[in-house]
């Protein structure tokens, strides 16, 4: 121990410990005045108001849009600008096809990392009435987290 310093003005005790190892000269602060905090950083890796800041982060909620049954043809529109984030923005978009039926022929999706996406609705294949696609809207907010949603779309034969 090298030495002891109180400091009246912020009531702290300031116990200054050094070691030398490798050239390095460690210092370890131990304030009297907010142990929890300094064992809570110890512990944790983190201050109580990092943490705090932690929980309060959530992550955007995806919308996209309601299920819809279009025609052979139509222009279809995906629209994710229902989404939202509670404590930050939405940063990022993207469309993508989770699953559609076996015969279902395939689809490009126009704006794919845009809160609303579109496409031509593909001509139905085979001996069916029908084809059905399911989308996932996946969104991302300013803090890297992410939230989706799906929505289905149905091509019946004109």
């Amino acid at each position: 121990m090298h030495g002891n310093e109180f400091d009246p003005v912020n009531n702290t005790l300031l116990l200054l410990f050094t070691m030398h190892i490798s050239k390095v000269l460690m210092a370890i602060v131990i304030m009297l005045s907010s142990p929890l905090l300094f064992m809570n950083t110890l512990v944790h890796g983190q201050t109580e108001q990092e943490q705090q800041q932690q929980k309060q982060q959530h992550p955007p909620v995806a919308n996209a849009g309601p299920d819809q049954v279009v025609n052979e043809g139509d222009l279809v529109t995906l629209n994710g600008s229902g989404s939202f984030d509670l404590d930050g923005e939405i940063v990022n978009y993207t469309w993508g096809i989770e699953d559609s039926d076996d015969d279902a022929p395939p689809i490009s999706l126009d704006r794919r990392d845009a809160a609303v996406a579109t496409f031509t609705a593909p001509n139905v294949i085979g001996d069916v009435n029908a084809n059905s696609y399911l989308f996932e809207l996946t969104v991302t907010d300013n803090e890297e987290l992410t939230g989706s949603n799906a929505s289905k779309v149905v091509v019946v034969k004109n």
